[in-house]
Parts: structure tokens; sequence; C-alpha cells
């Protein structure tokens, strides 16, 4: 075919090289772009125009060549792989990946081959093969237009709507090619066209491309910025963490202390309750060593590494600290591995416990006493048995037998002995026994003398003299006896031992006085006295001036305490006699009203008139568990004239209830096997009648129990040791009571 008709050749060729220089910018172009941006389908299209290329390149050559059918065949196969690898591209781009499998792409291709082979060979016109193909590069062109549509309306970029237009202008030329190559005088212009198409496209791309490289500039500029921001923020709160923290280590009411690892623990770091603890004029970095301050450690220093050192401390946990001027100061310690600039260390928190070892030394103390007042209670209910006996036949014999005088003399004698020794054992019980508060009209004279005579044998055997002052017609306080006599008996103490190491004799002098409402109370030494310089601190808990282990520096305190809660108050001032002098105020009643104690029977007499012989002799029970006391109980009872059967077992008596019929039942408190409480209820069981007529005997009548059940049921009760007026009393009374109730003779309870 002649082109020179109507166009010379060489503008052919010139289109041709135009167009195929334009798509070699694009191929050169995509290949940057998959490089720069590693997305697929970048490469996709960049094959799709490597074969659009080829397919330039080919129609220059067969512009020199135009029957040779090969070329024509490869040349038609190359515009359709173009075709498929665009719209392939333009899947990808949309995110439709699995649209179009490998094996399918493979297919297409190998059927591109075959058509193309089929539309040279075979077709006739070659209008009808090239159409389906150059449709196809069209149809591929405007889905790349529409891609970039879509991605416009995502994001506002020129690059995307020139490359929309610029795709769909290409897609309209590619689809027109056909006709326009069968038009000789439209080839060349074709050709350039489709070069300025190229040429658009490439510059929409870099267009595109740059628009994309200032967003991801601008995104990470602003990246930078918000990390600046939240760098500058992390910066502000790790100082402000570190300001808390150092807070926090300077405010710690427990010493931190930081040591390194090395053997002898140097400290780097302490706090100020540490520094205090050590009492270290000016901390230096390195220059103590923790271990010269705990006590039992130092001498360990060399035999030992850091390691040893810090497990040794965990385990042990309590620790005592020796300050540089030698204070002691025991400790509880907490031992963590840290960091510490950048190197491992130890930090230990000490926390002082000086108050707890108190705590619990007061604590053994307070078992010490209380185990030692079960001790004193034991011993003096023992005591009570044999008393009751020395004193019961004493008075028996005084009482119904004759004697010479110098014997009934002797014998009066060994029965006030008897009756003081029953006192102290008495006031033993008291002062043993912890008894619950309870305030009642309490003569002070009496107490004082009671708590004095409980002293008396401590204060002889410490050559000490005592003096009694007490104010007669005093009017009755309202108090707890057990508190108040613990009081005194502190105050005592505190004299006693005040006097200890003065070289002339020891005197105490107890006054009491009223003045206006109130009972006033001196206790008085002539020992050393307080301190001016001391009077105000000798009220403070565990403020004491003895040396260590002979005082625990509660013993004032505690009595204030108690004469706050009597609202009273209790104050030192200079003693007359030259040393200390304790006042005690207590607020007082009226004159002579004080309650006097439940009496059963005469008190201090041991001498009567003969009873007279009962008109109805009365069937009474006697049960003892010492046969000494029973047979004395029994020959009592008789001799008022009542009969009498002495069981000295609980079970015995229990059996002799179920058989016979009793009037009376003297029973003791304390028994083996069974208690009184229980031989009670067995026998009111037995025989309910006998539940008021039930008279108990015991030595123990301050204990809680015995106070609590006896109140339970008001039945009379005898104290050993006892006199003999008080069982005739009690007897009689109890009788007497019940015959009156009766309005006929008493007769045994059936």
């Amino acid at each position: 075919m002649d082109y020179s008709f109507y166009i010379p050749p060489e503008y052919l060729r010139a289109g041709l090289l135009v167009s195929l220089l334009s798509v070699c910018l694009l191929v050169g172009l995509f290949a940057y772009l998959n490089h720069f941006t590693k997305q697929r389908y970048f490469t996709i299209w960049t094959a799709a125009w490597l074969f659009y290329a080829l397919w330039l390149t080919l129609n220059l050559l067969q512009v020199q060549n135009p029957h040779n059918l090969p070329m024509q065949m490869i040349r038609q196969w190359c515009v359709g792989l173009s075709a498929l690898f665009l719209f392939y591209g333009t899947l990808v781009f949309m995110g439709h990946r699995t649209a179009i499998r490998q094996v399918m792409l493979g297919l297409l291709i190998v059927f591109l081959l075959v058509w193309s082979y089929v539309g040279v060979y075979y077709v006739e016109n070659p209008l009808q093969a090239k159409v389906p193909i150059f449709a196809m590069l069209g149809v591929a062109s405007f889905r790349a237009a529409y891609c970039f549509f879509s991605y416009r309306r995502k994001k506002e970029r020129l690059g995307a709507t020139l490359l929309m237009v610029g795709l769909f202008l290409w897609g309209v030329y590619l689809g027109g090619y056909p006709f326009w190559e069968a038009q000789e005088y439209l080839q060349a212009a074709s050709f350039f066209i489709c070069g300025v198409i190229q040429l658009f496209i490439g510059i929409s791309m870099i267009i595109l491309v740059l628009e994309e490289a200032r967003a991801r500039q601008q995104r990470l500029l602003e990246t930078r910025r918000t990390s600046k921001e939240a760098c500058v923020g992390l910066q502000h709160q790790v100082r402000s963490t570190e300001d808390r923290y150092r807070r926090l280590f300077e405010q710690a009411s427990d010493g931190i202390v930081i040591t390194n690892t090395s053997s002898t623990l140097d400290i780097v770091e302490l706090n100020h309750r540490a520094q205090r603890f050590f009492v270290i004029p000016q901390f230096e970095p390195g220059k103590y060593s923790l271990l010269s301050f705990l006590e039992g450690y130092a001498a360990d220093a060399d035999a030992a590494s850091g390691d040893g050192f810090f497990e040794r401390i965990r385990q042990q946990r309590t620790l005592g600290l020796v300050a540089v001027n030698g204070a002691k100061t025991p400790v509880e310690a907490e031992a963590s591995t840290i960091e510490f600039e950048g190197k491992p260390a130890y930090q230990f928190a000490l926390r002082e416990i000086t108050e707890r070892v108190r705590l619990e030394e007061q604590l053994r103390q307070a078992e010490k006493l209380s185990a030692l007042g079960q001790m004193i209670s034991g011993v003096a209910h023992e005591l009570n048995n044999p008393l009751a006996s020395i004193k019961s036949y004493v008075d028996w014999i005084l009482t119904h037998h004759e004697l010479a005088e110098p014997t009934r003399n002797d014998l009066q004698k060994v029965a006030h002995e008897s009756s003081r020794a029953a006192k102290l054992v008495g006031n033993f019980l008291s002062f043993a026994r912890q008894q619950p508060s309870c305030r009642t009209k309490t003569d002070i004279n009496q107490l004082i003398e009671r708590v004095m005579e409980l002293r008396r044998f401590d204060l002889r055997a410490k050559h000490i003299e005592y003096s009694l002052d007490l104010s007669t017609g005093l009017p009755s306080a309202q108090i707890d006896q057990d508190k108040i006599q613990q009081v005194l008996v502190n105050l005592i103490n505190n004299a006693m031992q005040a006097m200890s190491g003065v070289s002339h004799p020891g005197q105490i002098r107890l006054t009491t006085s009223q003045v206006d409402h109130l009972i006033r109370i001196c206790v008085e030494d002539n020992g050393p006295g307080v301190p001016k310089h001391l009077e105000a601190k000798i009220f403070e808990p565990f403020f004491t001036t003895k040396q260590v282990g002979e005082g625990t520096g509660l013993g004032l305190s505690i009595a204030h305490s108690i004469m706050a809660e009597h609202d009273g108050r209790l104050y030192y001032q200079t003693s007359s006699l030259g040393g200390a002098c304790f006042v005690l105020e207590l607020p007082g009643g009226e004159a002579g009203t004080q309650d006097a104690p439940r009496v059963h029977g005469p008190a201090n007499s041991a001498h009567g008139p003969e009873p007279t012989p009962p008109a109805h002799p009365a069937n009474i029970l006697i049960l003892d568990d010492e046969t000494v006391l029973a047979d004395m109980l029994g020959r009592i009872v008789s001799h008022l004239g009542h009969r009498t059967t002495l069981c000295y077992s609980p079970l015995a008596a229990l059996e002799q209830i179920e058989r016979q019929d009793f009037d009376l039942v003297l029973s003791d408190y304390r028994m083996p096997v069974l208690d009184g409480q229980q031989f009670y209820r067995r026998a009111i069981q037995i025989k309910p009648c006998l539940a008021s007529r039930i008279i108990f005997l015991t030595g123990d009548v301050v204990h809680e129990d015995t106070q609590s059940f006896l109140a339970s049921i008001g039945n009379a009760y005898i104290s050993k040791p006892f006199q003999l007026l008080m069982v005739e009393a009690a007897v009689t009374r109890v009788l007497k009571e019940h015959e009156e109730a009766a309005g006929t003779p008493a007769e045994p309870a059936r």
C-alpha cells in the first residue's frame, strides 16, 4: 500500500516514534512508582505499557514490511495483552485482587494468542480481528478512568482528575483506532494524538504522585509534631513522677536506704527519716556502710558478700540500729532489689518498732502478772480451808471449854492471828482477781488500811516505816475498789523503790481529809522526790526514770486515767517529809452513808450465849470435801439442836437427797467431780423445794463466776474462813424464813 498519496511516510514514522517515546516515558514513570510505592497495581500497569510500547515498535517495523503475517500476529497479541494487564491492574487498584486468578490470567493470555493467530491467518477482513482487541483496550482504559474517578471522590487530588480525563480520552482513542487505521490519511494524526494523550497521562501521574508525596510528607510532619508533643508530655510526666517519687521518698514515715551491691553495702542514697535514725549530720554517697549501723553485722563485714547480707537482712526482718551517737532503735526491715542510676542496687525500708517492742514487753509482763495472780488465787483458796478449820476449832474451844486464863489468852492470840491471816488471804484474792468494773459506796479509810496490811511485810523487809493519819467522819465514795486499790498500791510501790537507795530511814505517810465535797488522799515519802524539770512528764505514757527492766513507764499514766474515770484527779506536789507527795482527790457522798458489806451472822465475836434448843429440830445435810471442816460444821449445827448428815463428796450427797428429806443443805462451793453450780442444779432436779434451802461456803467470793452465780440464785452464803456465830446465824435465819413463809413449823423438804 502506498502511503505517500495522502501523507508522506516519514510523518507516519514520526507519529509512531512520538507515541513510542511517550509510552516509554510512561513505562519509566510506572516503573519508578512501582519501586517507590511497592504497590502491585503499578507493576501490572507497567507490564501493560510495556506490551503497548512493543506494539508501537512492531508498527514501526511493519511500515517497512506491511505483509509480514507473523509480525502482524505478534503485534495484535501485544496490544491484546496490554489491554488485559491494564484491566487486571485496574481491578487490583480497586481492591478486587481475587477477581482474576493467575490460572485465569494465563488462559486469557493463551486465548489472545490464539485469537491473534486466527485473526491474521483465517479472517479475511482485518478489521473484524482488530475491533474486539481494541474495544477491550478501550473498556480497560474506561475502567481505569472510573477507578481514578472513585479515588478522586475519596481524596481531593488534581492528579486523579487529570488521570481520569486522560484515561477516558485514551480509551476513546483505542476504541476507534481500528477505524482510524483503516483511513490512511488519519494514521499519522492518530499516533500524534496518542502521543499527546500518553504525555498527558504521564504528566497527570507525576502530579498525582507529587500530591501523594506532599500529603505523605504532611502526615509525617503531623505525626512528628504529635510525637514531639507526646515526647514533651512524657518528659513532663517523667519529671513530675520523679518529683513525686522524690517527695514520697523524702517524706516517707519509714527510713529508706539505698545501697550498692558490694560486700559492705555502702549507702548511696537515704531519706530524711533514715538520716535521723543514723544521726548523720551531713550525708555523702558512699561514705557510710549500712552494716556499720546494724547491731551484730559489722563484725561479719569481711566474711560475707553483699548478696549474703541482703538475704540475711530480708529473712531476719527485725534489726537493731545503732546510731552514730550510740542510740539504739529497733526496726523492721523490708529489702528489695532495684536499679539505681543504671546500676543494680538494694533498697531497705526501715520501720521503727520501738512502740511495738514496748507493748510486747508489757504484754509479756502482763502475762507474768496474770499467771502470778492465778497462782496467788490458787494458793489463797487452798489456804482458806485449813485457816477455816483452825479458826473454827479455836473458836469452838474458846466458846465451849473451860480453860485456864493463860491458855485462854494464848488461844485468843491464835484466834486473832488466824483472823489476821484470813484477812490477808481475802485481800490477796481481791487483788489477784480481775473483776468487772463495779462501783460501790466505800469507806476510803478501810480501803487504805487493807492496802497497807498487804504491803506491811514488804515495808518491814525494806526497813521503811509507815504511818496513817486518817480523818474520821469521811463521807463514803462511789468507786471501783479494785481500781483505786491498784492506784494506791502503785503509788506505795513507787515510794518504796524511790527510797531504796537513800541512806536515812525511809518513811511513808498516808493522810486522808475532806476538802469541800472532795475526799483527799496524800501519799508521801522522804525519798529524793521528782526533779523540777521532770514534773510535767511523770504522767506521760512510757516515761520512767528507772533503770531498763525496772519499770514500763505506765504506772502513773494508768493511775491518772483511773482517777479521771472516777471524776477525780491525781497530781504531784512536794512532800513535807522532803520527798514526793502524790495527791488523790475523789468526789465524796454524805457522811455515814456507806454501804456495809453483806455479812451473814455476827461479824467478829467468837463468843455468845448458849443457843436455845429449837422447838422443832431440822434435818440438815452437810457437804464438804474437807473432812475436818465437815466435822466442825456438823458439831456447830448439832450444837444448835438439829440433826445432821455428813457427806464428803457431792455424788454421795445427791444419793442422800434422793433417799432422805432435808430442811437445809450446807455445801462447799469448790469441790472435785462436781462444783457448787453443778451440785445445785442436780440437787434441785431431785428436790425442787431445796432451791432456796442451800447455803454455800466458799473461800473465793471475789471470783466473777462465783459472784454471778450466787447473785442469780439469791441464796445465803458464808465466806471462808468463817466464825461459829456466822454459821449459827445463817442456819437459824434461813430456817426461820422458811418457817414464817409456810406459817407452820418447818418440815423437811419433800
